[in-house]
This record gives structure tokens, sequence and C-alpha cells, in this order.
């Protein structure tokens, strides 16, 4: 298969899954561990994902998005014997990334796809480099697992320094697992649930005159390479990751969407608390969003999943209009968390659905439902 540019943002959408286990405990982070950050090219596709929440030193609240993407382009099609073309690119690049200014109440966001091409478009091994033109993700102190994220959205650049405060954690207890009913459906999945985020940004603005100004959070750190995109029938997912107010308490989930905006028996949950000793992990299959679907729609702002039968976790999006709109458009953006029974506490967060399109309704409120155009 030889895929255009337009093409690689239409499969870079992978089924996340994992299986039960029992209960395990983190520690402390290993710099072995960091290792996994490297491409795996043996993989068509792979991601390193960032989201999370930054304070100005005003005092202003934002959210951030910074996504790399990466596509292996096949030496040849299935059932050809033709090779690629001399000039065809060995691998296509992505990158999003968004800004959503929770007190101005605004969104913003860009996407670029490049062939990989010298050092402009491309990843590195030792050191771990993933670069699109002024977009780059860097790890630059071999001691230690700490990040460096450069990246522009409209008029604003930022230049971040990523510190993990916790372990990696794996979604599957093997690393390897199916995210469908083939064989060929699996992926492997881990993440750096909180990560300490520290940097600048740089406004441009209209004027001529440019601003700089010093940020400071926490973010979510997810990495993935896979084998497959998504099965057939399935259209996409809602994926949420999720922390209390003092981050001793935290979540991540999905929900896998078919046709027509139907709930898929794909559904899963990694549960984490913080302790003295490290970061308890428990997987489960037990999830169901048992609010805020409505005749093949999701109505956003009334989003609530269920774990393990007693985990209540509310979803309130930050801004109604999250979406980034490009080949494919699909909702990401800041939440407030609810963790209810045994999390009481409130909390903020990142959700994403994809496969879903935008429509608002009569009342201001903003639902996603599935176009005509994408349905069997």
């Amino acid at each position: 298969m030889k895929p255009a540019l337009h093409s690689f943002l239409a499969i870079f959408f992978v089924i996340l899954s994992w299986g039960a286990f029992a209960p395990e405990v983190h520690a402390a982070p290993s710099p072995a561990l960091w290792d996994d950050l490297l491409p795996h090219g043996d993989f068509p596709i792979e991601w390193w994902y960032m989201t999370g929440f930054l304070k100005t030193e005003k005092g202003r609240n934002l959210g951030f998005q910074a996504t790399f993407f990466r596509m292996k382009n096949n030496e040849q099609s299935p059932g050809q014997q033709s090779a690629r073309g001399p000039w065809a690119p060995r691998e296509i690049f992505g990158f999003h990334g968004a800004v959503s200014d929770l007190d101005r109440k605004t969104f913003i966001s860009t996407e670029r796809e490049r062939r990989g091409f010298g050092r402009s478009v491309a990843t590195q091994d030792h050191p771990f480099s993933v670069s699109i033109g002024r977009n780059r993700l860097d790890h630059k102190d071999a001691t230690a697992p700490t990040l460096a994220l450069s990246f522009r959205v409209a008029d604003q650049s930022f230049d971040l320094t990523f510190t993990p405060l916790s372990p990696p954690v794996w979604h599957a207890a093997h690393k390897k697992f199916f995210t469908g009913p083939r064989p060929i459906d699996y992926a492997y999945y881990y993440s750096y649930p909180l990560v300490k985020v520290e940097g600048t940004r740089t406004i441009v603005h209209r004027d001529g005159t440019v601003t700089h100004e010093h940020v400071r959070g926490q973010c979510w750190f997810d990495h993935e390479w896979m084998a497959q995109t998504l099965a057939p029938g399935q259209i996409g997912w809602i994926w949420l990751w999720a922390w209390n107010k003092e981050n001793t308490r935290g979540v991540m989930l999905y929900q896998m969407l078919d046709r027509g905006g139907k709930l898929s028996p794909f559904h899963r949950a990694t549960v984490m608390k913080r302790t003295n000793e490290g970061i308890s992990v428990e997987r489960t299959r037990d999830v169901s969003l048992d609010r805020g679907m409505r005749g093949g729609c999701l109505e956003l702002g009334k989003i609530r999943f269920l774990v393990d039968h007693q985990i209540k976790i509310g979803v309130m999006p930050k801004l109604k209009d999250q979406l980034l709109k490009g080949a494919v458009s699909y909702w990401e953006g800041a939440a407030g968390i609810n963790l209810g029974n045994k999390f009481l506490e409130e909390g903020k967060g990142y959700l994403e659905v994809t496969g879903l399109d935008k429509r608002m309704k009569g009342s201001g409120n903003m639902e996603l439902c599935q176009s005509r155009e994408k349905s069997p």
C-alpha cells in the first residue's frame, strides 16, 4: 500500500485494549524502561502523545495537546509485485497540537503531515528524538527520564521540559495486548501518568511584539505502537485520563465505538493509587458508559462511566468546542472530572472522542454523532 499524506490521519486510530490482572505496585522510575521510548520501526503505526494542564506566571489556566505520529510506508501493496517508486517516502509523520485557554474560553489547534526527510522530519534512537519541522520531542539527559518538547500552534509556541513523577504504567501485564477479535489486532501501550511540566510560552502579538512567560503544570504521556488499525465495524473510541486534585487517585479508560455510534464490547480501564511504595495499578474489563449516549450520539456534558460497579466517573468538558479540524476531525480537550463513590475528590483530565462528528443542539449543549456518510 502506498498511502497519500492525507490518508495518514485517516488510519492512525487504533483500538486501545488490555486484560484484567491482579493489582501491581510500580516502584521508582527505571532509566532502562525509558528505552521503550525509542521508535519501533517494525511496526507500521506509532505515536507519542502528551496532554495536560499549564498555569502561566500571570495565573492563566491552559490545557494542551502535542502528538507525534509515525506511519511506515510499505514497500509494495498487497497483491502487487512492483516495488514503490524511488521517491516514495519510507515513513510519513504527523503532528497535532492544540491549546485550550480555559479562562478566555478559546481553543486553537494545528496539524502537520510530512514525509520522512533528513533531520527536519525524522526519528532518532540515541539520543531519542522525533521532529516535524519546528515541532520536536527530545530525550536530552541520558541519566534521567526527562524530555524536551517544542511545538507551535497559531501565534503561540512552547518550550517545555517533562519530568516523570511516577513510573511508567503498562496497560497489559505482559505489555502486548490484543485490540480486537482478529489475531492481527494488537498493540503495545504504556503511559507515564503523572509528569511535571515546566517551561516557556511565547506569543507573537498582532502588532508584532513578542512576549515570553513561564508556565508550569502536569501532563499525561502516552506511547503506543501497533500492528493494525481499527477492526472491521469500528469507527473510533472514547478515551479518558483523570487524576483527583491531590494526584493520589487516577484512572485511564476507554470505550470503543462501532458503526452508527454504537458501544462496542471492547472497553477497559486502568485504576491507579499513589502510595509510599509507588503506584498501585489495577486493570479491569468492567467499564460501562451509563450516561451520555443517546440514539448513537454522545452528549459531552452528560458523560458518566461506571468502573467495577462502584467508581462513578463524571466528565464535564472545560470548553464546549475543543474539536481538532483537519484531514480527520476528532474531539479532544480539557475536562473537569468527578471521581465518585470511593473516589470522592473532584479532579481534572483529558477526554478524547474519535469517529464522531460535531453537531450542536439548539439548547447550546454539544453532542457528537456519526455522519451519514460514515454509516454502513
